[in-house]
């Protein structure tokens, strides 16, 4: 696991932020143990989903304003993400997702309910409101009294908040952010597909 785990720690250089802080390297079994024991947030970008629009023949069954959909990759992605956060026995006590069509595809195909819509998770433009990003920024905060907390929310979200993330974040790549000290710390970024290896 520690040798699958450490290429996809990308953004582990102490100081490399001014905000947020960036943690030191920690292998793939201490993430999981970490996240067993809660208190963290996945701060998730949707699963695949093609920039080509569907058209209303095409579109799946609930995306009546013909937005973006996720592809046969994404969503057998947003399941096999799903079953592994069960199968690790990943405690989530708080789901949230912008209201795209895209990010609640990809929490309902999760297996996910009581998925709660948030507005300030919808912003996708590469320039955003300071409102919005100090928004986003307060919510990083905010800790959870047990379990973690998924935010399934979009690329110019996450790009804002973490503006030198390199390489740019993924279709389905969640970072996970330490929300408990006095700024939220970003310990570690997984892409979609590697939960099932863990």
């Amino acid at each position: 696991m520690d040798r699958l785990f450490k290429p996809l720690l990308l953004v582990i250089y102490a100081g490399f932020f001014t905000s947020p802080v960036i943690s030191q390297d920690l292998s793939g079994d201490q993430i999981i143990a970490a996240l067993q024991q809660g208190g963290y947030i996945i701060f998730m970008r949707h699963a695949n989903a093609p920039g080509e629009l569907p058209t209303a023949a095409t579109a799946d069954a609930g995306n009546v304003k013909l937005e973006r959909q996720l592809d046969d990759k994404g969503k057998r992605d947003a399941v096999s993400f799903g079953e592994a956060i069960r199968r690790l026995n990943i405690p989530i006590s708080s789901i949230e997702s912008s209201p795209s069509f895209r990010t609640r595809e990809t929490a309902r195909l999760a297996g996910f309910t009581n998925v709660v819509l948030r507005e300030f998770l919808l912003q996708e433009a590469s320039e955003m409101p300071d409102a919005i990003v100090n928004s986003l920024r307060s919510e990083l905060k905010r800790q959870q009294e047990s379990g973690n907390r998924l935010m399934v929310s979009h690329s110019g979200n996450i790009m804002a908040i973490f503006p030198d993330l390199y390489p740019y974040i993924e279709q389905g790549e969640a970072l996970i952010v330490d929300p408990t000290g006095a700024n939220y710390v970003l310990v570690a970024r997984i892409p979609i597909t590697e939960w099932q290896n863990f």
